[in-house]
C-alpha cells in the first residue's frame, strides 16, 4: 500500500501533513522490521514464517 491509502484507512485526511506523517512511521516501522519497504515506494506487512513441527521452543 502506499502511504495515502494507509492515511485513508486509518481515517485520516489524505491530505499532504497527514501522508508525510504516515509514510514517516511506516518507515520506520520497515526500519525496524514490522513492514516492507519496497522499491517502488509501498509498503507491505512483513512475512512472518510459521515453526514447523519441532521449531518451537523447547521446555
Amino acid at each position: 500500500m502506499r502511504a495515502k491509502e494507509i492515511a485513508v484507512v486509518l481515517g485520516l485526511e489524505p491530505t499532504p501533513a497527514k501522508v508525510e506523517g504516515v509514510r514517516s512511521k511506516a518507515r520506520r516501522l520497515a526500519e525496524r522490521g514490522w513492514l516492507v519497504l519496497e522499491a517502488s515506494g509501498m509498503f507491505s506487512p512483513r512475512r512472518r514464517s510459521v515453526a514447523g513441527p519441532g521449531g518451537g521452543s523447547s521446555s
